[in-house]
């Protein structure tokens, strides 16, 4: 009787371990691959962030497709409190600096905060809510941890880590003209 209690005990703790959804750890010198799809050329472009410091302000390198390269600084005010997500094209300087309400491909921690705690949050003037998830975002087969979020009028759709020290997006749907998915990171 021991040896079934332990048996069935054993498989359910297995079968929970392998439903748990992965977290991925974002440090300085991780390299995160996109596949931007730009709506006004119809047209897929790779995109590669490496993280090259993730403490205040943070640096972020970018490369695409072969468009260019460079880096985008967003400051310590706007990762604790930014608002928006600035996606726009690089100025010409080495470092492009982004306004104080600016992040890149995260939320700041202030979204963050409220977007956990009231299931809601606004972002580029927008009001999103947190939905249940109808298509999981994956990675190398297997389900991320994600907030999903859609905005009021169901144009845009955010797929959010769940990760209070770095909340990436994961996946984006609808934001100014750009559609944005991981699709792998180093």
């Amino acid at each position: 009787m021991k040896k079934i209690f332990l048996s069935t005990t054993l498989a359910l703790l297995s079968i929970s371990a392998m439903a748990q959804k992965m977290v991925p750890s974002i440090q300085n010198g991780t390299v995160l691959n996109y596949s931007a799809y730009i709506k006004a050329f119809d047209r897929n472009l790779p995109v590669t962030i490496t993280a090259t410091e993730l403490t205040a302000p943070v640096h972020l390198k970018w490369a695409a497709g072969g468009m260019g390269s460079g880096i985008f600084e967003v400051s310590a005010k706007a990762v604790d409190s930014g608002t928006k997500i600035g996606i726009r094209q690089p100025g010409y300087d080495e470092i492009t600096k982004l306004k104080d309400d600016e992040t890149l491909i995260f939320v700041s921690k202030s979204v963050f905060n409220t977007m956990t705690s009231t299931k809601a949050f606004e972002l580029n003037k927008q009001k999103f809510k947190i939905a249940d998830i109808a298509v999981p975002f994956t990675l190398n087969d297997k389900e991320v941890d994600t907030y999903y979020a859609i905005s009021e009028n169901g144009k845009t759709k955010l797929w959010i880590l769940n990760n209070p020290a770095f909340p990436l997006i994961c996946k984006a749907e609808g934001v100014q003209g750009v559609d944005l998915t991981l699709m792998s990171l180093q």
